[in-house]
């Protein structure tokens, strides 16, 4: 394989891995946590789908479309909007707002 395909494979791989952002696993998880920490314990999400991120300022800027179960079945509640997601020790946290209609 000559030097040069070699190295431009290199750099769009890269490329690629830097600028995708959380898996839709990880960013769930990540939600969740979010979820939990800003509401209920025994939240849950009953649905959730992550559209394309945009590497932003302190991380990923990914739409994130979510249907959230909590307080015994008290709250069942879409939960939608752009959130910031960036890798702390190793997983993803939702470390911002960018936008979320009331």
């Amino acid at each position: 394989m000559p030097k040069t395909l070699l190295a431009s494979l290199t750099t769009a791989l890269l490329l690629t891995a830097c600028s995708a952002g959380p898996s839709a696993n990880k960013a769930e998880d990540a939600m969740l946590v979010f979820v939990k920490a800003n509401g209920s314990d025994d939240a849950r999400l009953t649905k959730f789908a992550i559209g394309k991120c945009e590497k932003g300022d302190g991380g990923y800027n990914c739409p994130v479309q979510a249907r959230v179960l909590a307080m015994n079945g008290r709250f069942d509640e879409e939960f939608n909007g752009v959130f910031t997601f960036a890798e702390v020790d190793g997983n993803y946290r939702v470390v911002g707002v960018v936008s979320r209609p009331l």
